[in-house]
């Protein structure tokens, strides 16, 4: 069963997974966005990188701005919500968010709440209806991340840049396919133990898959699914060996190394745009049956 916890003190959701802590959403305006963190087996395991929340050893200390699993792109109307060196902008959650459990035996969890996109001198760019909801498959965990984009204030471009994820989960250094770890997409492409080249980089997919050994050797992985009605499907995937993992529909001239091409978007003012996207969380080294019908019952909905 899933369970939730606000605690609106500490600007979070708990959310456990039989009993177990599976993650948090951090939401509070100490940082400039909302994330998932830890990311935990029900053994404990870690399966994000600690940094820059918590330092392990051996772990990876590059990229400040990779928490956990979040939203974020790097050039919305110019600005940047992507880094966070001086001059960034900011998603900040509006209050706190709202919880509900199902009934016994449904064994579903959602997180519903508002988050505002402000540029660097707090200028409002759009409005986020984020709406997440958490279930189990056996031994998987299954996350549902819908954002609903609306252009409240103005037209919104989402410019051309591979700095960017409307979703995205950074692995923990041990699962880093440079080193242990496997990429692999839908197309059948494979980056795996740093052997060949990231062909996985750059290409799109309807899905791909991140999985690696975590801190006691166990394999696990994330795959995360682009719903067949995002804008742009099959989305770009900004996923490396090093651990970063994006679904970046709007990074073209970086991904294609053409500078001719044009990937940005823009939404209209008052124009809305949806983009779903399915994380499961899975034991295993990259994806078998179960996962594919999680997949494929993703996709049909």
């Amino acid at each position: 069963m899933i369970g939730l916890e606000l605690l609106p003190d500490e600007h979070k959701v708990l959310v456990t997974a039989n009993g177990q802590l599976f993650t948090e959403y951090r939401y509070g305006h100490y940082v400039c966005r909302p994330y998932f963190y830890p990311v935990l087996t029900g053994d404990g395991q870690r399966l994000v990188r600690g940094y820059p929340v918590e330092s392990f050893d051996g772990e990876t200390d590059d990229h400040y701005h990779h928490r956990g699993i979040y939203v974020a792109h790097g050039r919305v109307n110019g600005c940047d919500l992507w880094l966070e060196h001086e001059g960034h902008g900011s998603m900040l959650q509006r209050g706190a968010p709202t919880i509900s459990v199902g009934q016994e035996g449904d064994g579903i969890g959602v997180i519903d709440g508002m988050v505002d996109w402000y540029g660097p001198e707090g200028q409002k760019l759009l409005e986020e209806r984020r709406n997440i909801r958490f279930q189990l498959s056996g031994d998987q965990r299954v996350i549902d991340h819908r954002s609903e984009l609306y252009a409240k204030y103005c037209d919104v471009e989402f410019g051309d840049t591979k700095e960017g994820g409307l979703i995205a989960i950074r692995v923990a250094s041990s699962m880093d396919a440079k080193g242990h770890g496997r990429i692999e997409n839908s197309e059948g492409l494979v980056f795996d133990s740093g052997k060949g080249e990231e062909q996985t980089w750059g290409e799109r997919a309807a899905w791909v898959d991140y999985s690696g050994p975590v801190a006691n050797g166990d394999q696990w992985g994330f795959t995360v699914v682009d719903y067949h009605a995002n804008p742009r499907h099959p989305t770009y995937w900004h996923v490396r060996g090093y651990g970063l993992f994006t679904a970046n529909p709007f990074g073209l001239h970086d991904f294609l190394a053409d500078e001719t091409q044009d990937g940005s978007m823009t939404l209209s003012e008052k124009e809305t745009a949806i983009f779903q996207y399915r994380i499961i969380v899975h034991p295993g080294r990259g994806i078998d049956g179960s996962v594919q019908s999680l997949i494929d019952e993703f996709q049909e909905g």
